[in-house]
């Protein structure tokens, strides 16, 4: 079943006769454009691109599948122009603003709209796909390898993000996707600490969060180092997430739901004292969004399959005394699941001045 026969059959299981899509990662999965600020409309005979002059050309070639109808006095205007009337049309609702969804009231004033979730329709990964978001892993790791000798103490975060990220563009990622982390000593306790102009301190933990992107797939990961020479307080922390990601990728496999897999890890953590410090979820899926599903938290009800593509991230985070994050992707096989990220785990003294 192709991606567009894929979202047909979503209409038919949900009774409706036509679909809106908005946002670049649905339209590049399901039809294979990438520009923005476009509409897809599928029903069950049609399939139809809405975008501007800017993407004309780009479309035909990346979306042969999809009618073309290029708008001149915008989207909503050329939607419009369809003639929609007396259906029911379903819309991606992540997507979709407040004002989109008033636009779309007007557009079919004589229509009934329901917001829907596509999101599970991604969450198994094909060979493609894997291997692309394998590209982006491979890219990050080498980017990674990269820095370590290039970092000093004294130098900034800004200044250690700036470098990962030349190095991850150099080898052929599309961007970042996301903003780069780099958090050192007490900041390493913000599990989302963007890089900043602190001066990265000798005795401190220094987190990196960091993924590369490729054919619009992305790549996640984490690491954590110390540098200078850690404490026997460094090394005790440092291990105990280790023991918890090693423990969580061990225990990833088809057949449970990332909430139970979450639960092993978090059970973990807790018994060693640290429960209080671990306030994330485990992990969760990446492909052409960084955030996708399947979820491994608490509330990740999604039953964890074959193909499926996740991340494994424990943390601890105590504040002044800084926070470890330790981060790999994974991809769920029929007998446990495959490391895709190969970068080193064993703590990291980096000792240059």
């Amino acid at each position: 079943m192709n991606r567009l026969d894929k979202l047909r059959h979503f209409l038919l299981e949900n009774d409706a006769d036509a679909i809106i899509l908005k946002g670049t990662a649905s339209l590049r999965y399901f039809v294979g454009f990438t520009g923005d600020d476009s509409l897809l409309y599928v029903t069950k005979q049609q399939a139809i691109l809405i975008t501007d002059s800017r993407y004309t050309l780009q479309a035909k070639a990346e979306a042969p599948d999809c009618e073309l109808l290029e708008q001149k006095g915008g989207l909503w205007s050329a939607l419009k122009s369809l003639g929609l009337a007396d259906m029911k049309i379903a819309f991606e609702s992540l997507n979709f603003t407040v004002a989109d969804y008033n636009n779309l009231l007007e557009v079919g004033s004589r229509c009934s709209f329901s917001g829907v979730d596509l999101t599970s329709l991604r969450i198994i990964k094909d060979t493609d796909e894997i291997v692309k978001i394998n590209e982006a892993v491979e890219i990050a790791d080498a980017a990674f390898a990269a820095l370590l000798p290039q970092l000093t103490i004294g130098m900034t975060e800004i200044e250690a993000a700036a470098i990962l990220e030349f190095e991850m563009r150099k080898r052929g990622s599309e961007a970042v996707s996301f903003p780069t982390i780099v958090a050192s000593g007490e900041r390493s306790a913000l599990p989302h600490g963007l890089a900043s102009n602190k001066v990265i301190n000798k005795g401190e933990f220094v987190t990196f969060d960091f993924g590369a992107i490729v054919a619009g797939y992305h790549s996640d990961m984490t690491r954590t180092i110390i540098m200078g020479k850690a404490s026997e307080r460094q090394k005790y922390l440092y291990n105990v997430v280790l023991e918890a990601q090693l423990l969580g990728i061990k225990e990833a496999k088809a057949g449970i739901t990332g909430k139970e897999l979450d639960q092993v890890v978090r059970k973990f953590i807790t018994d060693a004292g640290f429960g209080d410090y671990f306030g994330h979820g485990l992990g969760h899926g990446v492909g052409l969004d960084i955030h996708e599903l399947p979820i491994a938290s608490k509330r990740g009800d999604n039953l964890l399959c074959e193909n499926m593509v996740l991340t494994v991230e424990p943390g601890i985070y105590l504040g002044k005394e800084g926070g470890v994050r330790i981060e790999d992707m994974i991809v769920i096989t029929t007998e446990g699941c495959r490391v895709l990220t190969a970068s080193n785990k064993q703590l990291l003294e980096i000792c240059q001045s």
